[in-house]
């Protein structure tokens, strides 16, 4: 499935509903994603890596060195 849309939220300004039904903590950074074709929303707390490592679990990368 494509990535179509991805948002940044806080746990704590989530209903304890959703922080229930998706596992999430009580606090911190999280992940809404929609993906394509159905665009229901998935929510994923942000773990050690951050965001980056969310990012590279999507898809293939090429590692680069960066260089000034």
């Amino acid at each position: 499935m494509t990535l179509k849309n991805v948002r940044l939220a806080r746990a704590e300004n989530l209903s304890q509903e959703i922080r229930k039904e998706f596992n999430l903590p009580s606090q911190g950074l999280i992940i809404i994603e929609s993906l394509n074709p159905n665009l229901k929303q998935h929510f994923i707390a942000i773990k050690e890596g951050g965001i980056r490592e969310y990012l590279k679990g999507k898809g293939d990368f090429l590692e680069a060195d960066i260089t000034d």
